[in-house]
């Protein structure tokens, strides 16, 4: 657990990727309105409203994650900048909705690009600048979805399964020396999910999410996973046997 990270938030600092929708966004706003400062990582800075780009506390960097050379000179640089962060939500990630039928490579190297690999990028990034201890917060994106394989999320899930991976070795390693946290949301209202055309059980709000994520993240624990009892139902699914768990997820999300 980190120490101490809810007091004197004024000058306390937070990273934070995709930054310029969905739940990064939240995050941003809901730091804000906590008294943080906050640096938000994006490649599109139109989505932002500009009374958060004018906030004095809000910091946007500009970069594309997927474009790994540029972006490790442009993080790096913040890094340098910005030695008084201590916490890093690696939030970025993008949804593209193949099945076997419809995917293509092209569309799996830009999902793990994004969704894993920016993610390795901004840990090496992140151990080259600071000397994590317990004071410090790595919160990690991942998703329900990455519990369990399910339709139309050929590439997203698997990304995400790599990312609650990570985070328990990361957690295996650091133990009570980091505040590592793992974030698996269920269905978010954001621009990824407006594609899909199943209908979304328990389907929340970014606001919601961030708030629920922002009163998790510095207690104690590892897993940050909501909403219930979405989430209980996602993690009973990797212990029931297969041919049940494929029946029911047949019911639930292959049909409108």
């Amino acid at each position: 657990m980190q120490k101490n990270s809810s007091k004197n938030t004024q000058d306390r600092v937070v990273f934070i990727t995709g930054a310029s929708s969905g739940i990064g966004y939240a995050l941003c706003e809901e730091y804000l309105r906590q008294g943080w400062n906050v640096i938000g990582l994006a490649r599109d800075d139109t989505k932002i409203p500009n009374e958060t780009i004018d906030n004095p506390k809000f910091e946007f960097v500009k970069t594309d994650l997927s474009n790994f050379d540029s972006s490790k000179l442009i993080i790096d640089e913040v890094f340098k900048k910005n030695a008084n962060i201590s916490t890093f939500i690696l939030n970025a990630g993008i949804y593209i909705p193949d099945s076997l039928n419809d995917f293509n490579f092209e569309n799996a190297k830009a999902t793990f690009d994004t969704n894993v690999l920016s993610i390795y990028l901004s840990i090496e990034l992140i151990k080259k600048n600071f000397e994590l201890n317990s004071n410090y917060t790595l919160a990690i994106m991942s998703s329900t979805a990455g519990y369990k394989g399910l339709p139309k999320s050929f590439l997203y899930g698997p990304s995400k399964a790599a990312l609650i991976n990570l985070a328990e070795a990361i957690k295996s390693e650091m133990h009570d020396n980091l505040n590592v946290k793992l974030i698996c949301p269920g269905f978010v209202e954001t621009p990824a999910t407006k594609v899909n055309s199943f209908k979304m059980p328990y389907l929340m709000s970014p606001k919601d999410a961030a708030r629920i994520i922002y009163s998790k993240i510095y207690k104690k624990g590892f897993e940050i996973s909501f909403p219930f009892p979405f989430n209980s139902i996602m993690k009973f699914g990797k212990v029931l046997p297969y041919k049940l768990y494929f029946k029911i997820t047949e019911k639930k999300f292959s049909k409108k």
